[in-house]
């Protein structure tokens, strides 16, 4: 007999449907990339991740080329215009399971996450801006090159945050606050 896609779903992350849980004794460790929907989510964190960066790179561009304002400050701004619909897709699409008790914590931590992001982002990008270049379309391909990189190392970081810490299920929030014994 085949098993349907829904069972298998069912059977690799347990009768919770949660996705980071997996039954009693199998020791997969939470995070880790085994199951169809871990596959799922990274796609989704991807896809996600995609939209949020054209928009950030979008705005980046277009405020560096049409303003004074300086590339410091437009990768600032630029990083709040992706970071809205990916905190949005990222709660309820990516991690849909997470834990709804604590969502002022996740909020906090989602913003705070993406605050550094953007800092750090801001002034790598701020810095490679302001070396001087001969023409001023190559700085708006050096800044948009520079920015992705940027974005691609963080977004790495974010990931692991996101999964591990940010929208724990609350199978993972249980489990964890009850003592090994």
């Amino acid at each position: 007999m085949t098993a349907l896609p829904e069972q298998l779903d069912r059977e690799e992350v347990g009768s919770g449907g949660d996705l980071d849980a997996a039954p009693a004794g199998t020791g997969r460790l939470r995070g880790a990339v085994t199951g169809r929907r871990d596959y799922r989510r990274i796609f989704r964190y991807c896809a996600t991740s995609v939209l949020a960066l054209g928009v950030s790179e979008v705005c980046l561009v277009a405020l560096d080329a049409e303003t004074t304002m300086g590339a410091t400050l437009a990768a600032l701004l630029a990083n709040l215009a992706g970071t809205l619909p990916s905190y949005l897709l990222s709660r309820y699409w990516i991690w849909s399971e997470a834990d709804r008790r604590r969502a002022g914590r996740q909020v906090v931590l989602y913003w705070a996450t993406s605050l550094v992001s953007m800092g750090i982002s801001s002034v790598v990008t701020g810095a490679i801006a302001d070396a001087d270049h001969a023409h001023h379309m190559l700085k708006l391909i050096v800044l948009g090159m520079v920015y992705l990189a940027v974005s691609l190392a963080l977004w790495v970081a974010k990931y692991v945050a996101y999964q591990t810490v940010i929208f724990r299920s609350a199978a993972t929030e249980t489990a964890t606050a009850e003592p090994i014994g």
